[in-house]
Parts: structure tokens; sequence; C-alpha cells
């Protein structure tokens, strides 16, 4: 991918690349406001988050139970980019796709919408991901991988991979800082991943009509209790539905966990539309079904807000909400929420802002 930023992150007449068009989202509680309406709807702005974001942050992508055997496959779109993590002899491999579009000669129009698309090549940078693939006798030679893995796996673009605890994530970016440090802080502060946490449940998909930023700031809602000096994650104390209070974090941008009575709840997100969102939710401590379809309880009423909130937010200004035109974006009320646009306004100001020929990403300007 060459990057264009020559060619602007404009709508609508507005740079979307500006800090100050965000300068209202980042004051303090009470007094800040909500993102601007095209960070939920707008296309443009989903390609600038691919950019300040998904293609250089540390993305958690599933647990390192979905690969237990060698040539185990677990594929993932981050952004529109797609990728897979494959447990080698060696331990985890990350690298692009050997098909970028699924096999396509060019992205077809459907799939240029901003939506994961559903089709036969599933798992490309456009469409909708699968689960694991598992390697079974073949190998590598599992007709499934192909798509992933070519004939040469070796000359694929790599993907920094890294754990913690019992989860997986990637960085697309050259150079990324490594976050065992930030990582480390926080299993200190909350202790998510302790003795006890080896087991996990199946993985359960839940998907909600609304914007993953809402998503993740609905299920971390509370009382903030603690945050990394660098911006990678916010722990906070909230109440469950039966009353009892929980450990929340939100590790920026697509980690929620959730613990309490010696189980924590990993929830990944990933963005399937400009207001869709699928959470990946399994159960780590005790891998018992009655129990991850608590939580997954725990996760549908949490996220009923969010699709509230999308369904307001993404229509203020527009023409279907005409008693909003030229009013300012609501207030942001929910703590969680104004972190989250802090640290998405930081990484969008650390956008590159002049063109250079690099055919992968631009490090950040200083």
């Amino acid at each position: 991918m060459l990057n264009r930023p020559d060619l602007g992150y404009v709508d609508e007449g507005k740079d979307l690349a500006s800090p100050d068009f965000y300068a209202a989202a980042v004051g303090e509680i009470g007094q800040a406001r909500v993102l601007p309406p095209e960070a939920y709807r707008s296309l443009v702005f989903s390609n600038l988050e691919d950019e300040a974001v998904w293609t250089r942050d540390w993305i958690c992508i599933g647990s390192r139970g979905a690969l237990p055997e060698v040539g185990d496959l677990l594929p993932f779109t981050v952004g529109t980019h797609g990728i897979h993590v494959q447990r080698t002899p060696q331990g985890l491999r990350g690298r692009f796709n050997k098909a970028q579009h699924g096999g396509c000669r060019m992205v077809p129009l459907q799939c240029q919408t901003g939506t994961k698309t559903r089709c036969s090549f599933t798992s490309c940078g456009y469409s909708r991901d699968r689960p694991a693939i598992p390697a079974g006798a073949l190998g590598d030679g599992t007709p499934e991988m192909h798509q992933y893995l070519g004939l040469r796996p070796e000359r694929l673009l790599g993907v920094h991979v890294r754990n913690w605890g019992p989860l997986i994530f990637v960085n697309l970016d050259m150079f990324p800082a490594a976050p065992e440090a930030s990582l480390a802080a926080l299993d200190h502060a909350a202790g998510f991943f302790g003795e006890g946490h080896g087991a996990c449940s199946d993985e359960r998909w839940l998907e909600f009509a609304a914007n993953w930023k809402l998503v993740a700031q609905s299920l971390t809602a509370g009382t903030p209790v603690d945050e990394d000096e660098t911006g990678v994650w916010q722990l906070s104390e909230i109440s469950l539905q039966g009353g009892a209070t929980a450990r929340a974090a939100l590790v920026f941008p697509n980690l929620v966990l959730m613990a309490a009575a010696g189980e924590t709840c990993a929830i990944i997100l990933q963005p399937t539309a400009l207001g869709q969102t699928l959470c990946r939710v399994r159960v780590h401590g005790n891998p018992d079904a009655e129990e991850l379809e608590r939580w997954c309880g725990e996760v549908r009423a949490r996220a009923e807000r969010a699709v509230a909130d999308h369904a307001n937010f993404s229509r203020w200004g527009a023409s279907h909400r005409p008693e909003t035109v030229g009013l300012a974006p609501p207030l942001q009320t929910v703590p969680q929420g104004l972190w989250l646009q802090r640290q998405l306004v930081a990484r969008v100001a650390r956008v590159p802002s002049e063109a250079i020929e690099q055919p992968i990403y631009q490090n950040p300007r200083n």
C-alpha cells in the first residue's frame, strides 16, 4: 500500500486529520463533547482510523487456546488488512495474507463500502473473518489455508506478534514500541491473568449495531481507577447486572477485560462496518458454558447503550435529524469515553502530514 496523505482526509469540506477538528472532544468531563458525528459515520474517518490506529497500535486478535497444534492458523482482519497468526514449531508467527483481496484481481465495488462482506474468499481485507483453521493431518497443506499462506509462506510480509497471558497481540507497523511494560503494569494493577486463568471457554461471537468506540466505552463504563501514562490502558470499577463489583479495563483500541470472582472475561472488538462491531468473547479461569453465557448477558446488556448512542450520534447534524443541524454534539458524560477520545485524537495528531515514497506505512512524525 502506498501511503497518500497528500490526498487528504477531507469529508464534507472538513479536515478530519486536523487536531483542531476534535478540540471540543478532549476537554474535561462535563465540558467535553462526544466526537464529531463523522467519527461514527464517515468512510473517510474509517480510513483515517486505519492509518492512525489499526496499523500502528497493538491489536488483540484472539487466544492462544485457538491454536493448540503446530500448523493451526488464526485469520483476523485488522482495519482493512488481512493478516493471520500461525503456530509453528518455533512459536507463533504473524504474516499478511497472501490474498489481501480474497484472490480478486481488484477490490470489487461492493467491498469498498466500509462493511466487511460475506464472500467465498473469507478473511481478506474486506470480508468477514472465519474462526481458526486447524491444521489436521495435512498441516499447511489444508486447502482452506491456501489463500492465507500461498505456496511460499516464508516470503509473506511479516507481522509483529506478542503474547500477554493467554492473549495474542499483533502490530502491523514496521518499528512498534514494545507493549510488555504497559501490559505488565496493568497486570500488576488488576491481576487479570494470574494463576488459575489457564483454562478458557469456547469463543462466542456477538455483533452489535454500534461503532466500535461506543461499544468500548459502554462495556467499561464505571468509575475510573487507574490508567497507563503512555495511553495504552484505563482501569475502572464497574457494577455487574446482579450488583456485584468487577474490574474492567480498556486496552486501546480493541480489548476489554472484565474480572470478578476469579474469572476474567476477554472481549475482543472488531469493526465489521462503520456502525457494526463484532465482539469475540471468552471466559478465562472457568470454561463452563453457563459462565460464558452469564458474561455474554453482561456484554449484551452493556452494549444496549452503545446501540442507542450510535443511533443518536451518527445521525447528529444530518437531514434525518433536522432538529440537530447546526448544534454542537452532545456532552460526553462517560469518563471511559472521554479517555478513549483523547487517545484517538492523540494518534490522529501523529499521522504523517507529508507523503513519502514508502511502500507500507510511514513512521509517525515527531
